[in-house]
């Protein structure tokens, strides 16, 4: 059989799947479109550092078994197209490890000899739960053992302080089941008087959902003001990040918008979120360039870096390359594209 990419071998082992980026945020991609990515018909849409991270779930419905998850570091090539060599390769060491059925039993010699496979990779503790919990909340299963406390902590029966003992799967599955146990109005409740880890914590977590709803969108925007006026800082900006995913983009576009007048323009993590979580808004050409006049004027060590990062992703690619070209320019931006072809490293 000819098994040259991955969909091909899901396919031709009558697997069903789903896909799901685990590099920026935890974002499902069609079936549709992934088939494409894999047979290089258009480039990885979330590239980081020339690599796919993706989570591949897949299952047999005839065989009525559980779903099984390959976590997957796939190289891309300078156009960002997956490299069928790499696929080839790994479906060739699945092969010999455990044969063409892929969801039978497997000895721990075998599970071993997969976990060694050189395309496989260890998503962070974080990146698990969340898939974790996105993944149980999708296919109806129930939450973590974690989930009941952190509901408990968010309805307010549990003093706010207390929250040490919570557990990050909880989190996640808090912010999974976002239209569920009336959590979006337990959330909004609970939001002006959450410490600060807990509130970072649930920021981390809501980066990576849809649907988030007008009224909770609102008291984050209200909420990262605040923060900001408090001193904190790293809350500010973490609250923007809770907007990443959200399908109303006008909410973040309105606080990214705000804080481009406020001290953050001095915070490298400030223009690191935005680049690696926010990216979609910088598909606005006068954002885009005001997000690189900023970056160049404030944090000129941090320009290849991003500028190499965003000009990556499909999206933006002509639209980052096209700043380039712009003749209207600060002479801080001029300094940063002329160090960036140089190789010069920039003043830090």
């Amino acid at each position: 059989m000819s098994m040259n990419t991955l969909t091909d071998f899901l396919e031709q082992a009558q697997c069903q799947f789903r896909v799901y980026d685990l590099g920026r945020i935890v974002q499902k991609i069609e079936n549709s479109e992934f088939q494409k990515v894999a047979n290089n018909k258009q480039p990885y849409p979330y590239p980081i550092q020339q690599h796919a991270f993706v989570a591949l779930t897949f299952w047999q419905v005839a065989a009525q078994k559980e779903h099984f998850v390959w976590f997957l570091k796939m190289p891309l090539d300078e156009q960002g197209l997956m490299k069928i060599t790499a696929q080839t390769s790994f479906i060739r060491m699945v092969v010999e490890a455990m044969g063409e059925n892929l969801t039978a039993d497997v000895s721990d010699k075998t599970q071993e000899r997969l976990a060694s496979n050189p395309f496989v990779f260890k998503p962070s503790t974080e990146k698990l739960a969340i898939f974790n919990s996105n993944m149980n909340s999708i296919f109806v299963r129930p939450a973590s053992s974690f989930y009941p406390a952190v509901q408990a902590y968010f309805s307010g029966s549990v003093n706010n302080q207390d929250w040490q003992t919570l557990g990050f799967q909880g989190f996640a599955d808090l912010a999974a089941r976002l239209d569920h146990d009336d959590n979006q109005q337990k959330i909004i409740s609970a939001l002006s008087t959450l410490p600060e880890q807990p509130l970072q914590t649930l920021c981390l977590c809501l980066e990576n959902q849809s649907n988030i709803g007008s009224p909770l969108a609102e008291k984050i925007i209200e909420q990262a003001k605040q923060r900001l006026q408090q001193g904190q800082t790293t809350s500010a900006i973490l609250l923007l990040r809770a907007l990443a995913s959200a399908k109303g983009q006008g909410f973040t576009k309105q606080l990214l918008d705000a804080q481009f007048s406020t001290p953050l323009l001095h915070e490298a993590d400030w223009y690191i979120t935005i680049a690696g979580r926010c990216w979609t808004q910088l598909q606005d050409e006068t954002l885009l360039n005001r997000y690189f006049e900023a970056l160049a004027t404030h944090q000129q060590a941090l320009f290849p870096q991003l500028f190499s990062d965003l000009v990556a992703i499909p999206a933006l690619r002509d639209k980052v390359l096209k700043q380039l070209r712009l003749t209207a320019r600060s002479p801080a931006l001029s300094q940063a594209i002329g160090l960036l072809f140089s190789g010069l490293k920039p003043n830090t």
